[in-house]
Order: C-alpha cells, then sequence, then structure tokens
C-alpha cells in the first residue's frame, strides 16, 4: 500500500511540475519584445479595412456562393432579425461532413500542400464534433465564441482545431476561425474573414473589445503549430429548444471545403443539458462498478483455501485487471476533457475503477498466483515475485495512460478490424478459466452470480459506446458490438455449464487431456506392487492422515460406490474422506509433501 501511494504521489508531482514548468518558460519571454508586438499588433488591427484586407473576397466562388445560400446576404439577415434565435449556441454539437477539394487557384494556393500539413481527401466524409463556450461580453446581440472542433474521416484523417468566433443572435450567424492552437493572430484572421462589409465592421469592433485583455494571453503566431486553418460558418436554426446548425468550412491555404451534407445539419446539446448526461452516465458506471466490487469480495470470501484458489485462474485475473486499468486511463483523460461539476462526477467514476484495480482485483491475483506456487518456494522468493508482479502491473499502467494519452491527442479514429480485435481480446477474459477447467477436470471454482454479474458490467461500457445512440462521445452505433455480447455470453454459459455438465463436456474424449485417476481398480498384483514400494506392508494399508487402515477389498468397494481408499500419483494410499478434506486445504501429499493434481 505505501508503494501504492508513493506512485500515486511522484505521478502527481510529475505532472504539477510539469504544467508549472511550461507556464514558468512561457513567462520568461522579454517583457520589452512582447510591448513591442502588442503595439504593432493593435497598430496593425486597427487598420484594417473590409477592402484591402477581406479573405473572404478572395475565396473560390463556389464557396462564396455557399456560404451566400448558407446565410445570406445584409438585407436577408436584417429581415430575420426579429426572429426568434436562440441567445446562447453554447453547448456540444455532433454530424457529419463530407469534402471537396477546390481547383480554383488563389493567392493562398500553389498547387502543393505545404509540408507538414494534411487536408482530407477529396469527396471523403466522416464525424464532426464542436464544442462551444461562450464569453460574456458587453456587444449587444455580438457574442464571443471559443471551443474546439474535432474532425474524423473513416479514412483515418482526422484534425483538432481551437476556434474563436463571433455569434449574432439577432441573425442566427456566427462566424468562426480555427487553427491547431489559438494565437494573436486568430483575431485577425476572424475579422478577415467576414463575409460582408457590415459584419466585417462588427467583427473589429467586438474583437477590439474583447482583446484589451485577451491580447496579453494570447501567443505570438511564431510559438504556436501551423496546419490547415479554417474560416467556419455557421447558421442556426430559429427557435430556443433545440440546437440545430449548418455549417460550412473552408481553408485557404489548404484548398479545401468541409460542410454539412445536403439535407443535413449537425445537432447540439446545451452545456448544462451535456453535463447532466455525463453525470447520469457517471451515475450508472458508477454503480455498476460498485455491484463489480461487492460480486469480487463475495467471491473472494467462497475460495478462503489455497485449494479453492487453485481452482481459480491466473490469468483470468490477470486480463480483468489490465482492461480494469485501461477504463481507468479513458475515463480519466475523459474527465480532463469535461471540466466542471461533471470533471468531479466523472473522476469519482475513474477513482472507483482505481480502487478496484490496486486494492481488491490485484490482491486476489496475488493471493491466487501465491496458492498455486509449489510449497518449495521460499517465503522470500515468494515475496520477491509479489514484488515484481506489482511493479509489472503499475509499469502496463503508466504505458497504458502514455500510449492512450498520446493516440487520443492525434484524434485519429481506430479502424474498425483493429477496434473490433482490440475488445474481443479484452472480452476473451474467461478463456484461461475455461481451459484450467479442461486441463485439471475441476470446476472453476467461481460463484455463478461472479461469473454472470461480472459479463454484464464489463459489457456496459461496449454497449454504451456503439450501441446506445446518445451517448457523450458521440460514437456511431455499431452492429458488431453485438457479436462482441455473444462471445462474452457464450463464455458465460460454457463456464457455467462446465459445473453442470462437467469440465470437459464439450471437448471429444480424443482430444481430452489425461487425468489422474485417485480411484483406481485394485488387484493383488497392485496391492503387491504398492506393498513392495513402500517402507513396510503395513505403511501402504495404513492412511496416513488418520493412521488408520484402508481397506482396499472390491467386497467393501463395489463399482455403484465411491471408492474408500485414494491413490495419490506418488503411490501413497489413503481414505478417501480423508483425502478430500486434506486437499480442501493444500493440494500436497501429506507425507512427502508431492504436489497433487486436483479432483
Amino acid at each position: 500500500m505505501n508503494r501504492t501511494l508513493g506512485c500515486i504521489l511522484f505521478l502527481c508531482v510529475l505532472w504539477l511540475w510539469l504544467g508549472w514548468g511550461a507556464t514558468w518558460w512561457d513567462s520568461q519571454e522579454d517583457k520589452e519584445q512582447r510591448d513591442e508586438f502588442e503595439r504593432e499588433w493593435w497598430k496593425s488591427f486597427q487598420s484594417l479595412t473590409y477592402a484591402d484586407n477581406s479573405t473572404f473576397m478572395l475565396l473560390p466562388d463556389d464557396v462564396q456562393g455557399s456560404v451566400g445560400l448558407l446565410i445570406g446576404n445584409d438585407s436577408k439577415r436584417s429581415a430575420l432579425s426579429d426572429s426568434e434565435f436562440t441567445k446562447d449556441v453554447a453547448g456540444t454539437y455532433h454530424g457529419e461532413w463530407e469534402s471537396k477539394h477546390n481547383a480554383q487557384t488563389t493567392p493562398f494556393w500553389n498547387g502543393t500542400l505545404p509540408s507538414g500539413y494534411s487536408r482530407p481527401g477529396d469527396g471523403a466524409t466522416g464525424r464532426l464534433k464542436m464544442v462551444l463556450r461562450s464569453v460574456a461580453m458587453d456587444s449587444g446581440k455580438t457574442e464571443l465564441l471559443r471551443g474546439s472542433v474535432t474532425l474524423q474521416s473513416t479514412t483515418g484523417f482526422s484534425a483538432l482545431l481551437d476556434v474563436e468566433g463571433l455569434y449574432w443572435s439577432g441573425s442566427g450567424v456566427a462566424v468562426l476561425h480555427g487553427a491547431p492552437e489559438i494565437s494573436a493572430q486568430s483575431a485577425v484572421d476572424l475579422v478577415r474573414a467576414a463575409p460582408s462589409e457590415k459584419i466585417f465592421s462588427q467583427a473589429k469592433a467586438t474583437l477590439s473589445e474583447a482583446y484589451a485583455s485577451l491580447l496579453s494571453q494570447r501567443k505570438r503566431p511564431e510559438y504556436v503549430s501551423r496546419d490547415c486553418e479554417y474560416h467556419i460558418y455557421l447558421q442556426f436554426s430559429p427557435g430556443h429548444k433545440a440546437l440545430v446548425a449548418r455549417s460550412v468550412m473552408f481553408s485557404p491555404v489548404c484548398s479545401v471545403s468541409v460542410a454539412t451534407p445536403a439535407e443535413q445539419a449537425i445537432f447540439g446539446l446545451r452545456a448544462k443539458t451535456y453535463t447532466l448526461m455525463v453525470m447520469r452516465y457517471a451515475a450508472v458506471a458508477a454503480l455498476g462498478m460498485v455491484a463489480l466490487l461487492l460480486l469480487l469480495e463475495r467471491q473472494m470470501r467462497h475460495t478462503p483455501t489455497p485449494a479453492q484458489l487453485a481452482r481459480v485462474s491466473y490469468h483470468t485475473l490477470s486480463m480483468q485487471a489490465i482492461v480494469d486499468s485501461h477504463v481507468f486511463v479513458l475515463h480519466a483523460i475523459a474527465c480532463t476533457a469535461v471540466g466542471g461539476l461533471a470533471f468531479l462526477v466523472a473522476g469519482a467514476v475513474a477513482f472507483v475503477m482505481f480502487t478496484a484495480l490496486l486494492v481488491l482485483v490485484m490482491r486476489y491475483v496475488a493471493a491466487v498466483w501465491r496458492a498455486q506456487q509449489p510449497s518449495a518456494v521460499s517465503p522470500d522468493d515468494c515475496r520477491r515475485c509479489l514484488v515484481r508482479m506489482y511493479i509489472a502491473a503499475y509499469v502496463a499502467l503508466v504505458v497504458g495512460i502514455v500510449a492512450t494519452y498520446a493516440y487520443l491527442d492525434t484524434q485519429r479514429p481506430l479502424p474498425a478490424a483493429v477496434l473490433a480485435t482490440l475488445l474481443a481480446v479484452a472480452h476473451a477474459y474467461w478463456v484461461p478459466q475455461i481451459w484450467r477447467n479442461v486441463k485439471r477436470n475441476t470446476n472453476c471454482g467461481l460463484r455463478w452470480d461472479y461469473i454472470v454479474g461480472t459479463t454484464a458490467v464489463r459489457l456496459f461500457f461496449p454497449l454504451y459506446a456503439f450501441a446506445y445512440t446518445n451517448n457523450i462521445a458521440f460514437v456511431s452505433p455499431a452492429p458488431l458490438v453485438w457479436g462482441l455480447v455473444a462471445f462474452s455470453v457464450a463464455q458465460a454459459a460454457v463456464l457455467l455449464m462446465q459445473d453442470w455438465l462437467g469440465p470437459r463436456f464439450f471437448v471429444p474424449k480424443f482430444l481430452r487431456p489425461q487425468a489422474h485417476d485417485y480411484h483406481p481398480a485394485m488387484s493383488l498384483t497392485d496391492e503387491e506392487d504398492l506393498e513392495r514400494n513402500s517402507l513396510s506392508s503395513d505403511a501402504a494399508a495404513v492412511c496416513a492422515v488418520c493412521i488408520q487402515p484402508v481397506d482396499t477389498t472390491l467386497e467393501d468397494n463395489r463399482l455403484d460406490l465411491t471408492p474408500s481408499y485414494m491413490l495419490t500419483p506418488c503411490a501413497h494410499m489413503y481414505h478417501t474422506e480423508c483425502l478430500q478434506k486434506w486437499m480442501d486445504i493444500k493440494l500436497e501429499c501429506p507425507v512427502c509433501r508431492a504436489r497433487l493434481p486436483p479432483l
């Protein structure tokens, strides 16, 4: 436990140090250079004019036409000013998109994609997720927006954009600028993207007010990463109950447009509604994990002796621990993206999972592993092996955190075949237990409610993500998830039937591993051989547990009854009742301490 707390504290200190270090490094910029940059920025920003600096007027004709059809002209927007558009568009949006390359030559496009830049393929389609947050402003019906846009295509393309823009509640129009990282240049690019002179002037006035306090927080353009940047135009539908919009995005540098398909829209959930969704999910997931912990605790009490622990598969429990650790990692990373109250609630779920991994699961894994080691292993060797096992588990957890975070940072979706394979492997945790039952010809030692409950709870997460339409990650339904359900249910059914029909009921006889027969038919020759192999003729017929004679005559051991004697692989004879009680405690021969196969 001390090592666990030390590891957690070390990771927390390292995380805080890295975050504080980055802030400290950024603060070391030369103040004189910063002041000079801000003076030049204000001078350049105030000199912007629609006639000389508009980039919208330089966009391809078809893009200008698409934007015009989407949001209309100034007179059309003025006519809509009395419509009931929502004043608050902050929320989480999702929908579909399709891309189109534009071959028309523009001042931004030289026919070759800049080095390090990436864009979706011509005609590509995919999923869009947009998160918008509003910033309080005193500009009448103009609202400052910030957030992010994530584009993912079925061909592997992905992009994560920081966005900043303005929303006019009078007409339901929003103009945003998206870039890999927001900088001081973003405000300039946003104003230049305005589709009309009126919007240009309003955007310039609003951002002048906002950047009086924001400019000092913005990085200089040369200090941010560069990739395809997008002008984003949104037209929201009238109404206050639902957030519905259509969009057109265009990258002047990469000459690609990304728009919602015809007759489709992007749908949003307000921030409060989305937070409630996250909290409901967290509550249900927490209840499931609490149920899993209770089932595990009952299972641990069901196997108190080494002989019972020996029936449980160490690899099954280890696979469950690995799955739990990566579910924890995914929830912990998701918590950092949600923020606020939802962060605290979802973080509680992640903490429950982490507790289940570190405390109960790992303790049970260690107990099962220790029970399955030969008695010849010294306590010191056993302790060293357990320490190595715990270290390996923590290293695997840290590697999983780093790898998962690094992959999610790329925003690239996993190919369907890879995702299906990973889920199938992660949910094949009952296979080692089934094989152990077959190999040892014993039942699994697991409670039926543990098998059923564990299977159900662990299926909740893939079912929620890939079968439930309104999931918090906006993942599209995948019919293959029902194959995963069938695979998991089939494993649980085989385990239960092994207890009812026998561990090898589904294995043909010629494929069954050879099991030791503790009740061989004893002929006169066998008894004589047993006596010659023993120290004395009396030792061969005396049970070493109760020190009473063992009768192996056929009259007392009819074929229709369980024989009253048992013969171990090391050729020692015992009463059946005596050896069975002994093997419930330890699987060792009472005479020579040789390891005994289970009954």
